[in-house]
């Protein structure tokens, strides 16, 4: 259904191989919690890119699958959804999405607009 390849966007992101249809559950994944003691030690890293923030006490949420290869967009196709109660994360398609295209979520909450840590690229 998808694959890693080079980003035109910059780095590695995550292409559908085939067509996807909308609200397609594209991946079900565990998190890793990171309690929020031990977040100091993973601000130090790249790993820090990658985590969700969790719960008011600073825990980090680390998606355990392929939804960490995909970029952001300010028109993403996809959605994350971290689940509490099973302490997993779904990707969802919310479009159709065309063999080839580059599946991208958003990497702001919803309603935020605040800046992120690094330049958006949108690829034509």
């Amino acid at each position: 259904m998808y694959e890693v390849r080079p980003s035109p966007r910059g780095g590695r992101g995550l292409f559908a191989t085939k067509r996807i249809r909308r609200d397609a559950l594209l991946m079900d994944a565990p998190l890793l919690l990171i309690p929020g003691e031990q977040r100091a030690g993973l601000q130090a890293t790249i790993v820090d890119d990658y985590v969700y923030e969790w719960d008011p006490d600073g825990t980090a949420a680390l998606v355990l699958g392929v939804s960490s290869m995909c970029n952001h967009s300010e028109q993403p196709n996809a959605y994350l959804w971290l689940v509490p109660d099973t302490e997993s994360a779904e990707l969802w398609s919310l479009r159709p999405i065309t063999k080839d295209e580059e599946i991208t979520v958003s990497y702001r909450a919803e309603g935020e607009n605040t800046p992120l840590w690094f330049d958006v690229i949108e690829a034509d």
